[in-house]
Order: structure tokens, then sequence, then C-alpha cells
């Protein structure tokens, strides 16, 4: 397995699109330069994990969803969905949600 930054660029720009977010806007909520950014779009370049993780809270995915994409296991299927879901919560009311799964977890 490779790490494909044109694919991951592609990724991050469609989930930037569909979050209605320009370049500009998601360079500076990540305080990255513009010009950087719009490279990892287009794959020119790559991006410490610090920049993935800060990309993947802007847009609302975990790194998982943007380096490896989907995939046909449904039990990775899920627990992407259930990342997503958790990183998708206010910030103030996450913890709450890891919390409940938790407990559910222990129950069953």
């Amino acid at each position: 397995m490779t790490y494909d930054r044109k694919a991951v660029g592609n990724e991050i720009r469609r989930r930037r699109l569909a979050l209605g977010l320009t370049q500009e806007r998601a360079a500076e909520k990540i305080d990255r330069a513009l010009r950087f950014y719009s490279r990892i779009e287009l794959g020119g370049v790559g991006m410490s994990v610090d920049t993935l993780l800060e990309i993947c809270a802007l847009l609302k995915t975990t790194p998982h969803a943007l380096l490896i994409g989907k995939t046909s296991d449904d039990a990775a299927t899920n627990y992407q969905w259930i990342a997503e879901a958790i990183a998708s919560c206010p910030e103030e009311k996450r913890q709450t949600a890891i919390d409940l799964l938790k407990v559910y977890l222990k129950s069953i």
C-alpha cells in the first residue's frame, strides 16, 4: 500500500467543497498558507500528521477516510462511520458521546 497524494488531495477537495468552503477559508482555518493548502489538494506535496489531523477536524472526517478511503469490509466501514460521527459532534459533547459508546459496548 502506498500513499497516493493525488487521491488524498482529491478527497480533501471533494469534502471541502461538500462543506461549502473555499480553499482560502480552509487554509485560514487550519492556519496554513493558501499556496501550501492548494498544493496538498493538487497532490503536489505531502503533509505532516499535525496538518492531516487539522484537515480531518475541519472536514469532519478521519485520517483513515482520507488516506485509505472506503473499504468493502463491513466492520471497517462501521468503525469509520462511528469515528466520523464522533468527530462531527460539537466539541463540548464529543466526550459524552464517547462515554455513552463505551457504556453501551460494555453492556453487550
